[in-house]
């Protein structure tokens, strides 16, 4: 059995909760998303991209990479990534690719996570969280749509929608466990030990990460994870 078929057998479809999705700041300053790899921000904003651009390659770049990170910051810190977000929703349309929609998604849930305003904050997240319903709506088992929702709701303020993360996070792991892993499925490792980082559990953080080294025991972000 697949792994996407297991994680929908093991996963509750989240209810969408729209505008009530509001992100903590960052716990960490020196980290501009606690989940990702570690890149120099400075640096990726030095690196011009236009929105025209930015959505050609997000449509050929998957946002769970350290590629993909990369892309996002620039495209997050950009003066005009309010008329990327423009364009996104121009771009979707009941035939638009389910995955393609979860990776709209993802962008805004890391712009919803760095941003500095509370408004702006609340705006991305409950775009973000329409576009994963549009692509779990297309597609039940589409995993980028699965993640980034369970992201977009670990860091929220409400103890309900962080608990479904940790439902869906702890399911898509179990999935992955049952069958062959991929490199980015070490994500719901980096964003499950996140969430109890950012609750302050730093013990359950550090098993999430050690047990994820034991499936990816040469990735660096989760190396660095352990020596924070």
């Amino acid at each position: 059995m697949s792994i996407i078929k297991r994680m929908c057998q093991a996963c509750f479809v989240a209810p969408a909760l729209f505008m009530s999705v509001i992100i903590s700041p960052p716990a960490l300053a020196d980290h501009w998303v606690p989940w990702a790899f570690s890149w120099d921000k400075n640096g990726a904003t030095q690196q011009h991209i236009s929105p025209q651009q930015g959505l050609s390659k997000i449509k050929t770049t998957s946002l769970w990479s350290p590629d993909g990170e990369l892309l996002v910051v620039q495209l997050v810190s950009s003066k005009s990534f309010k008329k990327t977000v423009e364009l996104l929703d121009k771009d979707i349309s009941s035939n638009s690719n389910p995955e393609l929609i979860a990776r709209y998604g993802t962008l805004l849930t890391y712009g919803a996570y760095m941003s500095e305003d509370e408004g702006e904050m609340a705006e991305l997240a409950a775009r973000a969280d329409v576009y994963f319903d549009q692509a779990l709506s297309q597609d039940k088992a589409s995993w980028g749509a699965w993640l980034g929702k369970a992201t977009l709701y670990g860091f929220s303020h409400k103890r309900d929608q962080e608990a479904s993360s940790i439902k869906i996070l702890k399911s898509m792991i179990e999935a992955q466990q049952k069958t062959k892993s991929n490199w980015h499925h070490v994500y719901p490792y980096l964003v499950l030990g996140a969430i109890y980082e950012q609750k302050r559990d730093f013990l359950t953080a550090k098993d999430i990460w050690t047990e994820g080294l034991q499936h990816f025991p040469n990735n660096e972000a989760l190396h660095a994870k352990m020596i924070d």
